[in-house]
């Protein structure tokens, strides 16, 4: 299914307008039961809502809820904002067809979801009426949707698995992925998804992230020409924090994939997942390489960094204990496309690296022709998003702690591989400077 993000007209019902505005008042929540709509709770859902006939008072951000009846649905908004000057509805309408006034007179009348074709147009008739309120729309615009266009397929893709990466990260970290609903386009400097999050902090100076040099492997993360951080923080609990730096070498329509490294900075623990993107097959999506490719040469580079953990003596510190400490994994994904309306994950294919050697070895990847191909037919026992964030949030699986001293060398490959390499520092309590 398609996700794609959502605008809906909230007629407040008279009786009930004084006490939505006063929880609004108290928590800035409201929720309202309204006719049932499609909409994906994982997409961005845009309220314009309205407590005065015929204006629009206030925008919220809003979600599909639970049932709430027959035939209707809990509509919740959340971060309520009063428009400083309400806009009339007719005014609003007068800007399109006359094929479209009558259907979104119809929609101002009684309230519901705005067809997504729509949506852009309706916004940027909103904000030619009031441009105050540009920081909370401007994603939902037909502009956003013209220069995200403008990204050519390997920056799309790229930024795909950009995304991905940071949003595992924020599961690894027991985090809301909502952020990842922030992003928009920036026009002058395209090197990562990072870049285009409210509040990261992206400079060519990677000498800003100086607070974080005690991380095992930030000297390595210095060396990138082009890097960015983000303090991503639990609302409720801001024990609960994390930082993403993401680094890298070249321009985005240069790079040549995405790695994500998340370190536990209380069990001084790293994994690393490499994303691989799988093509369509004649009747499956699969994912191939040939003896002797750059697919090889990174199995080749990870085996010999597992062959220096193996040296390095086991610790005997409880806290260090692991079911596995090779560190390497692989997420084989059927289809990568960028969608920034889409807090979800992709589905994919999680090999531990020792699982993909033993079922090479095995000859389970081996085609009809004798081409190597992975499938989901045959590759047999694989973990998914939700099995691979168990087994990583609280380092069961990772380095140890003396063995977290080579991450160095890792982030040098990665970053000469050409790929953008996300570092995520999930912190102890009062551990890192925010």
């Amino acid at each position: 299914m398609t996700v794609t993000a959502g605008g809906y007209i909230l007629v407040a019902p008279l009786h009930r307008r004084a006490e939505l505005l006063w929880a609004r008042d108290i928590d800035g929540r409201l929720a309202e039961p309204v006719a049932r709509f499609a909409h994906s709770p994982r997409a961005p859902l845009v309220v314009f809502a309205s407590f005065e006939d015929g204006l629009i008072t206030h925008i919220a951000d809003g979600r599909k809820g639970m049932p709430a009846g027959t035939g209707l649905v809990r509509l919740n908004m959340t971060h309520v904002h009063e428009l400083a000057d309400p806009i009339p509805f007719d005014a609003l309408i007068s800007g399109f067809t006359p094929r479209l006034r009558s259907h979104l007179r119809r929609i101002a009348s009684s309230g519901g979801l705005l067809p997504p074709k729509t949506l852009g147009a309706f916004v940027d008739q909103v904000l030619a009426m009031d441009a105050s309120i540009r920081p909370r729309l401007a994603r939902y615009s037909e502009r956003r949707k013209s220069a995200i266009a403008r990204y050519r397929p390997r920056e799309r893709e790229n930024l795909a698995l950009q995304k991905d990466a940071l949003g595992l990260a924020l599961d690894l970290c027991g985090l809301a992925r909502d952020d990842l609903l922030e992003w928009e386009p920036v026009e002058d400097q395209k090197q990562s998804f990072l870049d285009g999050l409210p509040t990261a902090v992206v400079r060519e100076d990677v000498m800003l992230l100086s607070d974080y040099s005690r991380i095992p492997g930030f000297l390595a993360l210095r060396e990138a020409t082009h890097a960015g951080y983000k303090v991503f923080e639990n609302e409720r609990d801001a024990s609960v924090r994390m930082t993403v730096i993401m680094a890298n070498r070249l321009p985005l329509e240069q790079q040549t994939g995405a790695d994500l490294i998340y370190f536990n900075e209380a069990y001084r623990s790293f994994a690393m997942v490499q994303y691989k993107a799988m093509e369509k097959g004649t009747d499956q999506h699969e994912f191939r390489w040939t003896t002797g490719d750059q697919f090889c040469e990174e199995i080749a580079r990870m085996e010999a960094i597992v062959a220096q953990l193996k040296a390095i003596p086991p610790s005997a510190d409880p806290d260090g204990f692991r079911f596995s400490d090779n560190p390497f994994f692989l997420k084989f994904c059927p289809r990568v496309v960028f969608n920034p309306d889409d807090a979800g994950l992709f589905k994919g294919i999680y090999l531990p690296l020792d699982l993909l050697k033993r079922g090479e070895t095995a000859g389970r990847f081996k085609g009809v022709r004798g081409g190597n191909v992975i499938t989901y037919e045959n590759v047999g026992r694989r973990i998914n998003n939700t099995d691979f964030v168990a087994l990583i949030a609280n380092s069961w699986v990772g380095t140890s702690v003396e063995q977290s001293a080579i991450l160095e060398a890792l982030i040098r490959n990665v970053l000469t591989a050409g790929k953008t390499i996300t570092m995520a520092i999930k912190h102890s309590d009062g551990a890192a400077e925010r």
